[in-house]
């Protein structure tokens, strides 16, 4: 019978994430994270079923224990940098985005015969090899990072693994497994991502609005980061081309279809322990060599929030020549935005 390598990476935290916070945001991370991890695959597992927070790969193709210890590095430091550069550029306060770093990462490896079951056009591994893989998930390992062998494959790498793995039996369905297991150091001391996230403005804005809404400051955020609802309150766009698989955050772009051409925006924010702070910016603007703006809010109470509008041009030269006209148009047009995102936000989401 053909042997084969089982190999599960899990993330750990994903059912108290899900519960606990939004859900839409949720998924949209854990999505990004398995994403992540199957472009880290350095030894070409075959992909067998994406399993909720978990990836059931196989290979047939043994890795020697270097290159397999080496495979879990490279997907563990992948996801931690991702965790962590997310945490850096993202704009959203709601429960998933503000503790995605909180998301761990275990590894189950288990080595033994190869079945396979077709239904249909589908063909999997299956049989007992499949479930003694599966039965370990749910172990009383009291770490949240960890590489679990099971016994088949710690025999297989005996001569080369360590002595720094901890053996452990347990019952599982009337049946003693025994296995050995390695706590993973967490790798997030050692990553250094660049704050991304300021978009500093030194000079001064060429328009300030400042104007109180009778809405919550949260609702009025929504409305403004979500791309799904940008045409509810912008009527210059006819519709707005972006990822939906993406949450929005600094850096993030989005294609703005007018009656008379596109403009391409990219998210910008500033990080404010006293306000929420949600902008864009853009070279694409006619007349000018860059136009970005910042929407400052300010909670008075649940139900009054203080907006404040500041919008930054660096004119073209024939721009320069129009400022003054510019400048009208500009602050009518945002003056009627903000107006129309006020009504909006008194509408619950």
């Amino acid at each position: 019978m053909e042997k084969a390598l089982y190999f599960m990476p899990d993330i750990s935290g994903f059912t108290d994430f899900v519960n606990n916070t939004e859900v839409e945001h949720s998924i949209h991370i854990i999505s990004e994270l398995l994403e992540i991890l199957l472009d880290n695959n350095t030894i070409h597992l075959k992909l067998v079923e994406v399993e909720g927070d978990a990836l059931f790969m196989y290979t047939t193709d043994i890795p020697n224990y270097e290159e397999l210890t080496q495979q879990m590095t490279t997907m563990h430091e992948a996801f931690h940098k991702h965790t962590q550069s997310y945490d850096s550029m993202r704009i959203c306060n709601c429960g998933s985005c503000m503790t995605t770093t909180n998301l761990k990462l275990k590894f189950f490896v288990h080595f033994g015969g190869l079945n396979f079951i077709t239904v249909r056009h589908i063909v999997k591994p299956y049989g007992s090899e499949v479930i003694k893989i599966h039965r370990l998930i749910k172990n009383t390992i009291p770490s949240n990072e960890y590489i679990l062998f099971t016994n088949s494959i710690y025999e297989l790498y005996r001569d080369d693994i360590g002595e720094d793995w901890n053996k452990k039996k347990e019952i599982h369905d009337l049946k003693s497994i025994n296995f050995f297991y390695k706590n993973l150091e967490t790798v997030n001391d050692t990553i250094k991502i660049e704050n991304t996230f300021l978009d500093k403005q030194i000079e001064k804005p060429v328009v300030s609005i400042e104007k109180e809404f009778n809405a919550n400051a949260q609702d009025i955020y929504t409305y403004l980061s979500e791309l799904k609802y940008r045409h509810l309150w912008d009527k210059e766009i006819k519709s707005i081309e972006y990822d939906a698989n993406k949450i929005n955050r600094v850096g993030t772009e989005h294609n703005c279809v007018l009656n008379l051409g596109n403009l391409k925006f990219e998210t910008i924010s500033q990080p404010s322990s006293g306000s929420l702070n949600y902008g864009e910016k853009t070279k694409e603007m006619l007349f000018t060599k860059s136009f970005s703006y910042l929407i400052k809010l300010y909670k008075i109470d649940q139900d009054t929030t203080k907006v404040v509008l500041n919008i930054y041009i660096t004119f073209s030269t024939v721009g320069a020549f129009m400022k003054n006209t510019i400048l009208r148009k500009v602050s009518k047009m945002w003056k009627l935005k903000l107006a129309q995102l006020e009504e909006l936000s008194k509408i619950k989401i």
